[in-house]
C-alpha cells in the first residue's frame, strides 16, 4: 500500500495551503469593506456566501470519494468529465440567481464572485487525484500559490482605484488561467493521471454513473452550507444591509476552526479509509477520537483568545466599531467548532462509504433550522442569527456523531461473526 513519502512535509504544506485558502476569505472582505464601504461589503459578504452554496455544485461532493478511491474505480479522466459538467451547473444557475436577484452592475459582480468561486471547483479536481496518489505536499504547495496570486491580483487592483467590477473581473479570468497553467506543470510528474484512460464516450457514460454516485453527497453538502447560510438570508429581509457586513465579519473566525480541521484531517483521510478497509478497528476509532479530542481543545482555546483579543483584533483589521458583538462573537466561535467536528464526521462517513444516512439528517437538520430563524431574527436581531447557526451546527454534530458510531459498531460486529451486511 503506497504511503506519502514525507509525512512530516505534507502536513506542513498543507497547513500552509489551507491557511492560504481561508486568509483568502479574509482578505477579500477587508479590502472590500475598507475601500468600498460598509453597505457594499454587505452587498459583497452576501455574494460571496452564495457563491460559496454553488461551490458545492461544482465540486458535487466528489472530492473526498476521489481521494479515497484507493482501487481506481474511476480514472482521473472520469472525474474530468464530471467536473466539468458541475462546474457548468454552477455558472448557469449563478447567472439565473444573479439575473433575478439584482440589477445593473451588481448582476455581473455577482456572476464573477461565483467566476472566482468556481475556479475552487477546478483546482479541487487536481488536488483530489494529488491526494489520492499521496502528493499532498504538492497539493499543499499549489493551493497557496495561486491563492496568494488570487488575493494580490484583488488588493492590488481595487487599492489603487479600480472599481469592484474591475477587481472580480480581473481576478476571476486570471485566477482560472492561472490554476490551470500551475496545477497542469505542477502534478505532471506525479503520476495516476492517465492510469486506465478510458475511451472517450465510455469516460462519459462512467461520468454520469459517478455524479449519479455523488448525488446524496453532493445534496448533503449543499444542505449543509445552505444551514450554515440561513441566519444570513434571514437577516436579508429583516435587518439593514450593514449587519450582513458585521455578521460575516464576527463570523470569518469561526472559519479558524474548520482550518485547524483541515489541518488535522485532509492529511488523514486516505488513512483512514485504509484502516477501514483493512478492519483495522482499533486504530481507526483510535485516530477518530485523537482528531475530535484535538479539534474540541482547538475550540477551547480559540474561545478563550477570541474573548481576549479577536474582536478588538477584528476592529482593527476592517475598521469598524464591533464593540456590543462580544456575545454574538463567543456564540459564533462556539458554533464553528461544531462545524468542524461536523465536517470531520461528514469526510470520515464518505471515506468508508457508509453516507446513506447523509441526506436524511441534512433533510431533518435543515427542517429544524428554517422553522425557527425568522422569529429568532425579528425577536433577537443579530444575536437570534448567531444562536441560530450555533444551533444547526450542533444538532449535525449530534446525528453525524450518532450515524458514524452505529456504523461502526456494526461494521466491527459484523466483522468479528463474519457477517457481510452493510448499514
Amino acid at each position: 500500500m503506497q504511503k506519502e513519502k514525507n509525512p512530516g512535509s505534507a502536513f506542513f504544506w498543507n497547513m500552509v495551503g489551507s491557511s492560504c485558502y481561508s486568509v483568502a476569505s479574509f482578505v477579500y472582505l477587508m479590502v472590500v469593506t475598507r475601500t468600498c464601504g460598509v453597505e457594499t461589503a454587505g452587498f459583497f459578504s452576501l455574494s460571496y456566501a452564495t457563491a460559496q452554496l454553488l461551490l458545492t455544485i461544482g465540486r458535487y461532493g466528489m472530492r473526498t470519494y476521489h481521494a479515497t478511491d484507493l482501487d481506481g474505480q474511476y480514472s482521473f479522466r472520469v472525474y474530468t468529465y464530471a467536473r466539468v459538467l458541475t462546474c457548468t451547473a454552477m455558472m448557469a444557475i449563478g447567472l439565473a440567481y444573479s439575473l433575478i436577484s439584482f440589477d445593473g452592475q451588481y448582476i455581473l459582480i455577482s456572476v464573477l464572485v461565483i467566476l472566482m468561486k468556481m475556479v475552487d471547483a477546478v483546482e479541487d479536481l487536481f488536488h483530489g487525484q494529488l491526494q489520492r496518489t499521496y502528493h499532498v505536499e504538492t497539493m499543499g504547495k499549489l493551493l497557496a500559490v495561486r491563492n496568494v496570486f488570487s488575493a494580490a491580483a484583488f488588493c492590488v487592483i481595487l487599492v489603487s482605484g479600480g472599481s469592484l467590477l474591475t477587481a472580480c473581473f480581473v481576478t476571476a479570468f486570471s485566477s482560472l488561467l492561472f490554476c490551470l497553467g500551475i496545477n497542469v506543470v505542477g502534478t505532471a510528474g506525479c503520476g495516476g493521471f492517465r492510469d486506465g484512460v478510458p475511451s472517450q464516450a465510455s469516460a462519459g457514460r462512467a461520468a454520469f454513473r459517478l455524479l449519479k454516485y455523488c448525488s446524496p453527497i453532493f445534496l448533503g453538502t449543499f444542505l449543509s452550507l445552505l444551514l450554515y447560510n440561513i441566519p444570513k438570508y434571514a437577516m436579508a429581509g429583516i435587518l439593514p444591509d450593514e449587519y450582513q457586513t458585521y455578521y460575516s465579519i464576527l463570523f470569518m473566525p469561526s472559519f479558524v476552526i474548520s482550518l485547524l480541521c483541515e489541518f488535522l484531517f485532509k492529511p488523514t483521510i486516505t488513512t483512514i479509509a485504509r484502516l477501514w478497509q483493512e478492519r483495522q478497528w482499533k486504530r481507526f476509532a483510535a485516530m477518530v477520537r485523537t482528531i475530535l479530542l484535538l479539534i474540541a481543545g482547538a475550540d477551547v482555546m480559540i474561545l478563550l483568545g477570541g474573548d481576549l483579543i479577536g474582536r478588538r483584533l477584528l476592529e482593527l483589521v476592517y475598521g469598524v466599531d464591533l464593540s456590543g458583538f462580544r456575545l454574538h462573537f463567543l456564540v459564533l466561535l462556539a458554533g464553528g467548532g461544531f462545524s468542524a467536528e461536523v465536517y470531520m464526521l461528514y469526510n470520515i462517513l464518505i471515506a468508508v462509504r457508509k453516507d446513506r444516512l447523509m441526506l436524511p439528517i441534512y433533510g431533518l437538520a435543515a427542517i429544524l433550522t428554517v422553522l425557527p430563524v425568522r422569529w429568532m431574527v425579528t425577536e433577537f436581531r443579530m444575536m437570534g442569527a448567531a444562536a441560530c447557526y450555533l444551533y444547526s451546527c450542533f444538532l449535525l454534530f449530534v446525528f453525524f456523531a450518532a450515524n458514524l458510531i452505529y456504523v461502526f459498531r456494526r461494521s466491527k460486529g459484523n466483522d468479528n461473526t463474519g457477517t457481510k451486511t452493510g448499514i
